[in-house]
C-alpha cells in the first residue's frame, strides 16, 4: 500500500500540471494515459493493457453521445482485488469525474484473461442477455459472455475488469458528489427525460453502508456494475447505462450497443459507427 500511496502522489502531480482538458468533442471522449507498472507473471492470452484498456473505453464511447471529456490514467500495481478506480478530480454543471486512475493487480492472486482482440468475443461460446421489470417494464439488465474455450477459459476477463472500472468513473464511484446525493435512499431512481423513468436501480451494501455497485442479490445476474466472475465477458447492460445517466448527467444514449460477436465488428471504427445508427433518447 505505501508503494500505491507513493505513485498516487506522483499522478496527483502531474495532474496538477496539466494544462485545462479540451472540452470540445463532440460525443463522450475518454483519454487515456498509460502509466505502466510491472505486468503480472501469471496471464494468459496474447493481449496488452493498453490495447484491452482502449477496447473498454471504446464500449462506454459508444453508449453516450453527449459532448464530454474525460482523462484517464491507468496501469498495472500491487492491490487487494483485480482492479480499483481512484477519482482524481470532479465538476462542471452536471458535476462529472474529470480525471481518474484506474490500476490492476499484478501480484498474481487474480489469473488474467489478456484478449489479442478485445473487439471481438470468439473465445466465448455463449451470448445472453436478462431482462427485468425495475420500476417501469422490463428492460435489459445484462450481457453476458460465457463457456469460455481456449486461453481464456478459467481465468478473469481482463477486458470485463476495465469495462466495469471505468464504469466507476463515469458516476457510479463512492467519492462522486453526484452519486453520494443519488444514492441517499440506498438506489439510482431513473428520473426526468432518461428512458425508463421510474426504474430504481438498487444499490449493494456491506458494513460500511451503501456501495457503488448494483446489487446482485436484486438484480437477475450479470450486470457489469455489480462485479465480475472468471469464465465470463460482461458488457455495459441498458440499467448500467442508465445508472451512470442519471448520476452524471448524461442525455443522450444509446441502450442497445452490438454484442462483441466475432464478425459483428471487424473494426474498432466499424463498431462505432453502428453503435451510433442504433442511438435513441428514448428507445424502450
Amino acid at each position: 500500500m505505501a508503494t500505491m500511496k507513493i505513485a498516487m502522489r506522483t499522478y496527483l502531480l502531474a495532474f496538477a500540471l496539466l494544462t485545462a482538458w479540451p472540452q470540445d468533442a463532440s460525443a463522450l471522449t475518454i483519454v487515456t494515459h498509460f502509466i505502466g507498472g510491472t505486468p503480472p507473471a501469471r496471464w494468459a492470452g496474447g493481449g496488452n493493457l493498453p490495447d484491452i484498456f482502449e477496447a473498454a473505453a471504446r464500449r462506454w464511447v459508444s453508449v453516450y453521445l453527449d459532448s464530454f471529456t474525460i482523462h484517464l490514467y491507468y496501469g498495472w500495481a500491487t492491490l487487494e482485488e483485480a482492479g480499483t478506480h481512484i477519482l482524481i478530480d470532479q465538476g462542471g454543471e452536471p458535476n462529472r469525474e474529470v480525471a481518474g486512475l484506474i490500476l490492476f493487480d499484478n501480484s498474481g492472486a487474480v489469473s488474467f484473461f489478456l484478449d489479442p482482440t478485445p473487439d471481438l468475443g470468439e473465445e466465448y461460446q455463449r451470448y445472453t442477455e436478462e431482462y427485468q421489470e425495475l420500476g417501469s417494464g422490463l428492460l435489459n439488465v445484462a450481457r453476458v459472455y460465457s463457456a469460455p474455450n481456449g486461453s481464456a477459459a478459467g481465468h478473469c476477463d481482463l477486458l470485463s475488469v476495465a469495462i466495469h472500472e471505468i464504469g466507476h468513473a463515469l458516476g457510479m464511484c463512492s467519492a462522486n458528489l453526484r452519486f453520494l446525493e443519488e444514492k441517499a435512499a440506498g438506489a439510482i431512481w431513473i428520473r426526468g427525460e432518461l428512458p425508463y423513468a421510474g426504474t430504481v436501480v438498487p444499490l449493494a451494501s456491506n458494513h460500511r453502508g451503501v456501495t457503488s455497485h448494483i446489487d446482485p442479490t436484486r438484480v437477475v445476474y450479470g450486470s457489469v456494475m455489480s462485479g465480475i466472475c472468471s469464465d465470463e465477458r460482461r458488457l455495459p447492460s441498458t440499467l448500467d447505462i442508465l445508472a451512470n445517466a442519471q448520476i452524471s448527467g448524461f442525455r443522450i444514449l444509446n441502450l442497445n450497443p452490438l454484442p462483441n460477436r466475432q464478425g459483428e465488428s471487424g473494426s474498432p471504427e466499424g463498431l462505432n459507427r453502428a453503435n451510433r445508427l442504433a442511438t435513441s433518447r428514448d428507445a424502450r
